[in-house]
């Protein structure tokens, strides 16, 4: 079974978490983000919260 290692990993794809990530990998560490959503932005997206409202 593959091992995948990283140096940080980031809860959230909202906008602290992605803004910390960017950092980190700027810096040159391995970064994973994971976010149980299938969109990322936290409170800074844009989204329909009610189909057809």
């Amino acid at each position: 079974m593959p091992t995948n290692t990283y140096d940080a990993i980031i809860i959230g794809a909202g906008h602290n978490g992605l803004v910390t990530a960017a950092y980190l990998a700027k810096a040159g560490y391995k970064v994973l983000v994971l976010e149980r959503r299938e969109i990322v932005g936290g409170c800074c997206i844009t989204e329909e919260l009610w189909p057809s409202v």
